[in-house]
């Protein structure tokens, strides 16, 4: 073969501990709420109470989010050969549409969209890596754990990986780039 072609990647994101999530959710309103009340407040100095508890939100959110940060993976996806993904659309139809529907619970798509995310990323090839948002890789991560793995996520979670396995093998494939003759964000001078 005279061109190699390196399919299209996406990356997925997936905090491991949601509760980090609401923890931090709770304590950014209570952070909004002491703000309000040290706006309001007569006493300006900055070792009021009211001053002291914005303090201590802002330094128990950053926390939060470090933590979020560390219980974060990212999943480094890739596109499959056309004729993989072929078979797993026959493998997976689209679901009837229901009689006075314009259409079904698929949309318009020919697969069942969700199966055949889980279907796709149990393929070999379909994960390319596992790392921590941090840096460093996660433990051997691969298509034959995905069945497992893709049980305990959330409905929420779960979506983001179908929206990227089918715009990886049925969406778009522009590769965003800057003409020679645009400026690049960096470049821009502020």
């Amino acid at each position: 073969m005279v061109l190699e072609v390196k399919r299209a990647e996406r990356t997925v994101e997936v905090c491991l501990d949601g509760s980090l999530v609401a923890e931090f959710e709770a304590t950014n309103e209570a952070y909004k709420v002491a703000v309000k009340e040290a706006g309001a407040s007569s006493d300006k100095r900055l070792n009021s109470p009211v001053a002291k508890r914005v303090k201590d939100l802002e330094d128990r959110a950053r926390e939060l989010s470090a933590a979020q940060r560390a219980e974060t993976v990212v999943f480094r996806l890739r596109a499959l050969p056309r004729l993989v993904w072929d078979g797993l659309v026959q493998d997976h139809p689209a679901r009837p549409v229901p009689k006075g529907d314009e259409a079904g619970p698929d949309g318009y798509l020919p697969f069942n969209r969700h199966t055949i995310p889980d279907a796709a990323l149990a393929t070999e090839g379909a994960i390319v890596g596992v790392t921590r948002l941090e840096g460093g890789a996660v433990e051997p991560f691969t298509h034959e754990d995905w069945a497992g793995f893709s049980e305990t996520l959330s409905e929420s979670q779960h979506e983001d990986f179908r929206i990227a396995v089918i715009a990886l093998n049925v969406g778009s494939n522009e590769v965003p780039f800057f003409p020679a003759s645009d400026k690049t964000p960096s470049s821009v001078k502020k």
